[in-house]
């Protein structure tokens, strides 16, 4: 790991909750969020959820970490976004619902960190998998208050342009349709 470890000390709300879980070091915690399964939680925004639930998504883990870091006054940890074209090559388990559509592809909005021009994706436990970063189309930095709504939106206005440019022969909603079933596949995926 080439990002910073430092040991997390208390009187910080994130830190905090990973020292009650014996969690004493940065890359414990990014070992420690690493390994939980992937799942979406009921508040995304509510980091402290996903030490909770025991779940995390490419956003809520990212964001908890780039957090985490920022508490200890770490700050070139950046939360990245990238929209890339997902397919069962890069993203195991979503061939089959795309060849249902008769699609070539899905546009997916994924949430990552970089340091250093390094990229570290901990979203799925026991995967170092970058496949996906092949297939990028944009990248961008984001907030952590924005892997909420301003993704979502973000998401959606980048898959109404592809169907207007592509001809695709969906509606924006029935696209975010088939995209979410593209996610739900991905709940028993361990790689991305």
């Amino acid at each position: 790991m080439i990002v910073p470890n430092f040991n997390i000390t208390p009187g910080n709300p994130i830190g905090d909750l990973f020292l009650q879980k014996n969690v004493k070091t940065f890359y414990d915690a990014i070992r420690y969020i690493h390994n939980l399964p992937y799942g979406r939680l009921e508040n995304p925004l509510e980091f402290e959820n996903i030490l909770m639930e025991g779940k995390g998504t490419c956003s809520t883990k990212h964001a908890l970490l780039k957090t985490l870091a920022e508490e200890h006054l770490i700050y070139g940890l950046q939360l990245s976004l990238a929209i890339y074209a997902m397919d069962d090559s890069n993203t195991p388990k979503v061939g089959p619902i795309l060849k249902k559509y008769n699609l070539p592809y899905m546009l997916e909005a994924h949430t990552f960190l970089t340091y250093d021009d390094e990229t570290y994706d901990y979203t799925f436990p026991k995967s170092y998998s970058l496949k996906w970063q092949e297939s990028v189309l944009i990248q961008t930095t984001i907030d952590t208050d924005q892997i909420g709504e301003f993704k979502k939106e973000y998401h959606k206005s980048v898959l109404a342009d592809w169907i207007t440019r592509d001809k695709i022969p969906y509606t924006l909603e029935k696209m975010w349709s088939i995209r979410e079933e593209c996610i739900d596949a991905l709940n028993s995926s361990k790689i991305i």
